[in-house]
């Protein structure tokens, strides 16, 4: 009799959770690794699910509860970080209209908790305190050290663990040592140009609820998403020079930072100094923001997702969404691989890998591009970018602009090729639906 096959998914976040789903709708064994102790824990700003996120949880069964949590976002707000208004547009009320799905502000902690709690069998599946040190693989399978002395053995790893990844560390090196393989030239493949403080706080006074609310300014930016509860903040700021070196900041270099931005209006009428004074400082986090993209995403039977693969800020963001599709892509390659061969060759899992990279690749380098010319328009890194962003951008058709440049890039987003479901549907059809009817 055949061995089923195994995945091993390391990493427990947002991605790495949304796989989990993709896999037991697949009716594929996995395991999630997740070093730290605790699978639910929040540090940090909110997440922005776009319309092809929403449509992916409504496959899976958790729309509903995610837009309990969540606060259904309308319109954005442009301004300087002096306070002055720039232009408000229907941003997310016009992507709706365009493809049937919302956009929906929460915190990343409840994303994991639903996430979590919607999977079954989650108490055995998903493991906490599970660092992994090395990754061997074989002909037959993968055997993965944790740190705890403990082997997981499976089928293949799939790496969701950040951006520092270990598993890619570890993958870079199975290319290294073999004969016909180029590795990256760089063992951190990602640049870091930016640092940010992240957090949440009360919602203010006088603040519209599912408002967006961005600042732009020399050197610094600032993003608003304004839920029921909590507003959930960012703040950029350009580095002095850009570094591929970690680095894990101090509370009192927090502290410095914040009180640096306290004449910031992170609202038009509200500073990031009022702000700070009701949130929660044990919240908030300083942070490097490592931008790039690798070559390479898979290397014998391991294959990475997510911020292991591309990094970009918080400014598009693109980054959830960006590896929820990643991961649809890859375990529609791995369904379909494991239908006719559930014992698959290591060259087997490698061309599965190959065509995920190859549909997703050419998407997720535009998104990262995007996302970096974003970035330093709204910061001024130079003279144009600085006239377009106050004086031109203010005056354009900008709802029109959403329908012409990203509509036809959000209706080709992917789904489960096996789930059926009713999707919602705008002005604006899907391209890709699943190939399985309900």
């Amino acid at each position: 009799m055949a061995k089923a096959p195994r995945v091993i998914v390391a990493g427990g976040g947002p991605v790495g959770l949304y796989t989990a789903h993709a896999l037991a709708k697949a009716n594929i064994d996995y395991v999630v690794l997740e070093q730290q102790s605790e699978i639910i824990r929040y540090k940090g700003a909110g997440t922005v699910f776009l319309p092809q996120s929403a449509r992916l949880l409504d496959q899976i069964g958790l729309l509903k509860r995610i837009e309990e949590l969540s606060t259904r976002l309308h319109k954005k707000t442009n301004s300087l970080y002096n306070g002055q208004f720039l232009v408000k547009f229907r941003l997310f009320d016009t992507m709706e209209e365009s493809h049937g799905y919302p956009s929906l502000g929460l915190s990343r902690s409840q994303i994991i908790e639903t996430l979590y709690e919607g999977l079954p069998e989650r108490e055995t599946r998903v493991k906490p305190n599970s660092r992994v040190i090395d990754i061997e693989t074989n002909p037959n399978g993968v055997r993965v050290y944790l740190s705890d002395g403990s082997i997981e053995e499976g089928s293949l790893v799939i790496g969701v663990d950040g951006v520092h990844s270990r598993t890619r560390e570890v993958m870079d090196r199975i290319i290294r040592e073999s004969s016909d393989g180029v590795a990256d030239k760089k063992p951190y493949p990602m640049v870091t140009h930016f640092q940010a403080i992240f957090g949440r706080a009360p919602v203010p006074k006088g603040v519209d609820i599912g408002h967006f609310y961005e600042a732009h300014g020399n050197g610094v930016a600032s993003q608003v998403c304004t839920g029921g509860e909590y507003v959930y903040f960012s703040i950029l700021r350009k580095l002095p020079a850009p570094t591929t070196a970690r680095r894990r900041y101090s509370d009192k270099e927090l502290e410095e930072e914040a009180k640096s931005f306290a004449d910031l209006h992170l609202f038009p009428n509200i500073t990031f100094g009022e702000i700070w004074e009701t949130a929660n400082h044990d919240e908030i986090s300083l942070v490097h923001l490592e931008e790039g993209i690798i070559d390479k995403w898979y290397a014998d039977r391991i294959v990475l997702l997510g911020d292991s693969v591309h990094k970009m800020t918080p400014i598009s963001g693109m980054g959830v969404n960006t590896g929820m599709q990643s991961a649809a892509v890859l375990v529609n390659q791995l369904q379909s691989l494991f239908s006719s061969n559930p014992e698959p060759t290591t060259e087997g899992l490698e061309k599965a890998f190959k065509t995920y990279q190859e549909i997703q690749e050419p998407i997720c380098r535009e998104t990262v591009t995007q996302g970096e010319m974003m970035t330093r328009l709204i910061t001024w890194q130079s003279w144009t970018g600085w006239i377009f962003d106050r004086f031109i951008f203010p005056w354009m058709d900008l709802e029109g602009r959403i329908n012409k440049q990203f509509a036809p890039i959000i209706s080709k987003a992917h789904v489960l090729d096996y789930v059926p479901f009713e999707s919602r549907i705008g002005k604006v059809p899907w391209v890709n639906v699943p190939k399985v009817q309900a």
